[in-house]
């Protein structure tokens, strides 16, 4: 399972980046422009819609293609990443409950294949409820954030 590796780290290192104030200084100017703001803002935007295609899979079926679901949790231990490169700190207030969101959401998606194998049907629904809630309340935060970004800059 390299994703749940790879994903536990890109965690690890954005929340110990973060909590220690360590930075790029090249990156911290990038994030400075605002252009560059926008742009890495889009692909996480973008990202995420990408990430929801599993989700209306499952509308129409009850088990979407392996493949489908193999793309969403590569991808998502990738999503840190992304995230790092839109901004290398937690942020403030509601920015700070977005990121954390975030990275919880990314930590559940890594849990699912560990929990699954307890065999547990209430620690799997417990799960799914907890991840989707997470994944619907994001792109209220984001909304609101970009809302922000572009009325007061």
């Amino acid at each position: 399972m390299p994703w749940l590796t790879t994903g536990i780290l890109l965690i690890a290192a954005f929340v110990a980046q973060a909590l220690w104030g360590w930075r790029w200084e090249w990156l911290a100017a990038l994030q400075a422009n605002e252009l560059y703001k926008q742009l890495t803002g889009l692909v996480l935007v973008l990202f995420f819609v990408m990430q929801w295609r599993l989700s209306v899979a499952r509308m129409g079926s009850a088990s979407p293609a392996t493949r489908l679901l193999t793309l969403h949790r590569d991808q998502g231990a990738l999503a840190p990443l992304l995230l790092y490169l839109h901004a290398i700190s937690f942020g403030h207030a509601y920015i700070r409950a977005m990121s954390l969101a975030f990275l919880g959401l990314v930590a559940l998606g890594l849990l699912q294949q560990p929990l699954a194998r307890l065999n547990s049907n209430r620690l799997n629904t417990a799960w799914l409820v907890v991840h989707v809630a997470l994944a619907a309340a994001l792109p209220v935060l984001i909304g609101y954030h970009a809302f922000n970004a572009f009325y007061y800059e």
